[in-house]
């Protein structure tokens, strides 16, 4: 009788100590915030696609009759840390025709492909808020001009493009952001074009 019971009891023993001599679990190191901007947290690139209106500047915006043109585009966004950021811009850009500009007075329509390589700063360090941004690439213009009495003429160019702007960024999903592009037609006539755009990821 006194064996029988000794063994249940040797068993409760062994069961209430075993906990004492248990390596405790290692606590799960700790991951940093998602919300601020950390490559570990954030997609290494995402595509986004661009909404714009172009006011066209100086002698562009002459032969154009100050018309507003309007322009889609895609982004390819990198991320780094420290609320750096590298963007490739494809875009494509038309004007309306103005109306007779110059002497001989021309009637001009306009249209252009934009590929540019910006950097992003962002101040805040995170992907939303303010933002500045400068970009090199090059602009390829296309021109039909008609005159008062005569044939239309279509021309087409290929010339440096850089951009400089600021923007917001409300969310990872939507940015908006003004842009102004330095570009030339030749020696004398620039191509300048003041941008307000809108981004929209997918």
């Amino acid at each position: 009788m006194l064996r029988v019971l000794r063994n249940p009891v040797l068993i409760l023993c062994a069961a209430g100590l075993a906990p004492l001599f248990a390596e405790e679990p290692k606590p799960a190191p700790e991951t940093p915030a998602c919300h601020t901007w950390h490559w570990r947290h954030r997609d290494r690139s995402e595509f986004a696609w661009q909404v714009q209106a172009n006011m066209p500047a100086k002698e562009l915006g002459t032969a154009l009759d100050h018309t507003t043109g309007l322009g889609l585009g895609v982004q390819w966004n990198r991320y780094f840390k420290d609320g750096l950021s590298r963007r490739t811009r494809l875009e494509w850009n038309v004007f309306p025709e103005g109306g007779p500009a110059g002497t001989p007075a021309l009637k001009t329509k306009a249209s252009n492909y934009v590929l540019s390589f910006d950097h992003l700063y962002h101040f805040s360090g995170q992907f939303k808020g303010p933002y500045v941004l400068a970009g090199l690439g090059g602009v390829r213009w296309f021109f039909d001009r008609t005159p008062a009495s005569g044939p239309r003429v279509s021309s087409h160019t290929t010339k440096l493009a850089v951009t400089a702007g600021a923007g917001y960024r409300f969310n990872r999903a939507l940015s908006a952001e003004v842009r102004y592009l330095v570009s030339s037609v030749d020696r004398t006539y620039d191509g300048n074009v003041l941008q307000a755009s809108a981004g929209i990821r997918f």
